[in-house]
C-alpha cells in the first residue's frame, strides 16, 4: 500500500540529509562539471546507495547495527578521515586543461570509480547512519513505522526519491553553468575542493584525538 504523506515525509528526510555541502557534494558537482549530469549523477548513485541502506537500517529498526557503529566509530572515524585526506589531496593536485571541459563521456570505468568514491565517502561516516536513526527516532510519532508492515517501505522510498530529487536539481544546475566555467576556474575550484575535502578528514582525526586526551585526563 502506498502512502504518499509518508513518503513525502522520507523525501523530506532525503534532501535533509544530501543538501548540506561536503565532500560528497563537492564531489557530485566536479563530476557534473566534467562530465554532464550522467557524470554527477553516476558519482551520486553511490551516495544514494549507502543513504538507502542506511535509511533501511533506521526504518526498520536494525539496532544491532547503531550498536556495532556505536562501538567501532573510531575505527570508522579513521578510515573515513584518510580517506577523506587522500581523496582530497588527489583532488587538489588534478590541473584540468581546456580540452576537459568539452569530454562528455569519460568511460564506464571513470563512472564506476565516481560511484565507488561517493559510496565510500558515505558509508565511512558514522555520523551519517547516526543521524539516520536520530532522526527516525525523532519523527517516530509521526512516522508510526510499527503500526503496519508497509510503512517502513514507504518511508525508505521516500528517502531514495528524495535524494534522487536532490542529485538531480543539483547536477541539472551544474550542468547549465559549465558554459561559463573555463580550465582556470576548474583548477581553482579542485583546488578549493581538494582543501575542503582534506580539512574534513582533518577535522575527523583531530576530534578523535582531542577526544582521546580528554578520556585521559
Amino acid at each position: 500500500m502506498i502512502d504518499l504523506d509518508l513518503i513525502a515525509i522520507g523525501m523530506a528526510i532525503g534532501i535533509a540529509v544530501t543538501a548540506p555541502l561536503g565532500p560528497v557534494n563537492l564531489t557530485v558537482i566536479r563530476s557534473a562539471l566534467r562530465a554532464g549530469m550522467g557524470g554527477g549523477m553516476a558519482a551520486a548513485s553511490g551516495s544514494i546507495v549507502s543513504d538507502a541502506l542506511f535509511a533501511t537500517l533506521a526504518a526498520y529498526g536494525v539496532r544491532w547495527i547503531e550498536d556495532w557503529v556505536h562501538a567501532h566509530t573510531q575505527a570508522i572515524q579513521i578510515v573515513g578521515g584518510l580517506l577523506l585526506i587522500f581523496i582530497g589531496i588527489r583532488t587538489a593536485m588534478h590541473h584540468v586543461k581546456d580540452a576537459e571541459l568539452s569530454l562528455a563521456d569519460l568511460g564506464r570505468g571513470a563512472y564506476v570509480r565516481k560511484a565507488f568514491t561517493c559510496f565510500f565517502l558515505t558509508i565511512t561516516n558514522p555520523g551519517a547512519l547516526l543521524g539516520f536513526f536520530a532522526i527516525f527516532s525523532g519523527l517516530g510519532g509521526v512516522l508510526d513505522l510499527g503500526s503496519v508492515p508497509y510503512r517502513p517501505l514507504n518511508a525508505v522510498a521516500g528517502v531514495i526519491l528524495g535524494t534522487l530529487v536532490w542529485w538531480s536539481f543539483l547536477t541539472y544546475l551544474v550542468t547549465h553553468i559549465k558554459g561559463r566555467v573555463t580550465s582556470y576556474t576548474l583548477v581553482r575550484l579542485n583546488i578549493w575542493a581538494g582543501i575542503a575535502i582534506a580539512v574534513f578528514g582533518f577535522v575527523i582525526l583531530g576530534n578523535l584525538v582531542l577526544t582521546y586526551f580528554n578520556l585521559k585526563l
